[in-house]
């Protein structure tokens, strides 16, 4: 019983008008610390945020020039395939003139090969792949206006045939 009078004292204490005081001071001094802590770290997440999306649009870019990179690479293989399969051919048929018949037929059939490996090349580039969109599209549309006529020849067929009945 003595300890619990000594603890209310000691609460009496506290409570009293300078603890109380105190103990309220330190407590809003504790809030505001937290707040300006929330404060600065809502603002480092704010720049960390900011550099992430400079950080993609600077990788984007990259990756836009690694793809022109990349279609000037193919560029030049191509050339460089072309090259070589028109030299291939030119000794095949010079060798095949000159009569070594084997020798020109390897050499021919390596032009072939040459040709083959630049026709891939070739069909790779992007911009033959637009261009082979282009077309696919504008046959697509040629497809649709000729079902579109055909659609509407039945149509007058039809027309004339029910005129032609009555």
């Amino acid at each position: 019983m003595r300890s619990d009078i000594d603890n209310m004292r000691k609460m009496m204490g506290l409570l009293g008008d300078e603890g109380f005081v105190n103990a309220l001071t330190n407590a809003e001094k504790l809030v505001n610390d937290a707040e300006q802590t929330l404060d600065r770290v809502e603002k480092i997440e704010g720049d960390a945020e900011q550099a992430v999306r400079e950080a993609n649009t600077a990788l984007q870019q990259v990756d836009n020039r690694l793809s022109k990179f990349d279609e000037t690479i193919s560029l030049l293989e191509a050339k460089i395939e072309a090259g070589f399969s028109v030299g291939f051919f030119f000794f095949a048929l010079s060798q095949w003139t000159q009569g070594n018949v084997i020798l020109a037929a390897a050499l021919a059939f390596m032009g072939l090969l040459g040709a083959s490996s630049l026709v891939v090349t070739v069909l790779s580039l992007p911009q033959v792949k637009k261009l082979r969109k282009v077309g696919e599209y504008a046959t697509d549309q040629v497809d649709r206006q000729r079902s579109d006529w055909s659609g509407w020849e039945r149509e007058r067929e039809e027309r004339e045939r029910q005129r032609r009945n009555r």
